[in-house]
């Protein structure tokens, strides 16, 4: 994930995915629900299907499960598979607003790039249409839970990985929703608590999770840096609260950790993964591809914990 400099009146996003400009458009359009997040809905009750229709004068809307349609948007240029634009129909308030002229607008462009890879580019523009109060929403679209965020999403779905890292992607991003869904109604003053003196608190949790899938990264040969240090690595003496980074940090560490994970992994070639392992962790692990699922049940592994200390916090189940 990149990101530019921008004027304030706009917004820049871009991803690369492991995928021609074809199905990165389809993804992006005909399989929008596939990937767009269910909290991410104007509507007063609970989304069931996103939708874009695939035509100039399409409407973008999500639908709940009772028919009601709740618009945001309409599709106002349409060219598969190169780029498509979508005038955002959303006001400060979070409201759909059917005036076209108060409008911003966000292009999405696709292009081909070497090693079979397309470069999304998304440009979310003339935000000054909202009015006096344009910049709540740009605050909003530009965020960790604004474009970036959604852009990596759709960068998981619509990259086409080996077969044998496919499964192992669902459950990397299964963990990302479950581990998400623990924090649900946890009082941020909680977020540090340790339920007894042998478990750990769950943003402690979170953050090796994200220093693992870090050094999962950089196994993987691209030298992030999680900007952690080593507060979250296995058997790190446990500090007062104070001196951990904030929530909102260890997020913008995993977007980033998790953007770079979820291309690599994509990148990964059947004679790459039948490597010998660069780390033997038992005995059954004798290549990369058994190192890399190693990792992943550690993964797995956590967010169980991260479950576990909500429920000993007196808060009901993430699943079930």
């Amino acid at each position: 994930m990149t990101t530019i400099t921008e004027p304030a009146t706009s917004v820049h996003k871009s991803v690369r995915v492991k995928a021609d400009p074809a199905r990165a458009f389809s993804v992006f359009t005909e399989g929008f629900d596939t990937w767009w997040p269910r909290g991410h809905h104007i509507g007063k009750k609970p989304l069931q299907k996103a939708v874009i229709e695939p035509r100039v004068g399409g409407r973008c809307f999500g639908r709940e499960a009772d028919g009601v349609e709740c618009q945001w948007g309409t599709v106002t240029a349409w060219e598969p598979p190169n780029r498509f634009v979508i005038a955002w129909q959303i006001d400060p308030s979070w409201q759909f607003d059917p005036d076209l002229s108060h409008a911003s607008e966000v292009e999405i462009r696709f292009t081909s790039e070497a090693g079979g890879m397309t470069r999304v580019d998304l440009d979310h523009r003339h935000l000054e249409r909202h009015g006096k109060d344009f910049d709540k929403i740009r605050t909003g679209v530009a965020g960790p839970g604004g474009w970036s965020g959604l852009l990596q999403l759709f960068g998981k779905t619509a990259t086409v990985y080996h077969e044998a890292i496919t499964p192992l992607v669902f459950i990397l991003a299964t963990n990302d929703s479950l581990a998400e869904r623990s924090f649900m109604g946890v009082k941020p003053e909680e977020f540090w608590t340790r339920p007894t003196p042998q478990s750990n608190s769950m943003l402690w949790i979170l953050g090796h999770i994200v220093h693992v899938r870090g050094a999962l990264v950089k196994m993987l040969g691209d030298e992030v840096d999680t900007g952690l240090g080593d507060l979250f690595t296995r058997g790190a003496q446990v500090q007062d609260a104070s001196t951990y980074p904030t929530r909102e940090k260890i997020l913008d560490a995993s977007r980033e950790v998790n953007a770079r994970l979820y291309a690599r992994l994509g990148a990964l070639t059947s004679d790459q993964l039948a490597k010998p392992a660069t780390r033997q962790f038992t005995h059954a692990v004798q290549t990369l591809r058994d190192q890399i699922a190693f990792l992943v049940m550690h993964d797995t592994y956590h967010v169980g914990q991260l479950g576990y200390v909500r429920k000993a916090l007196g808060y009901e189940g993430v699943v079930g």
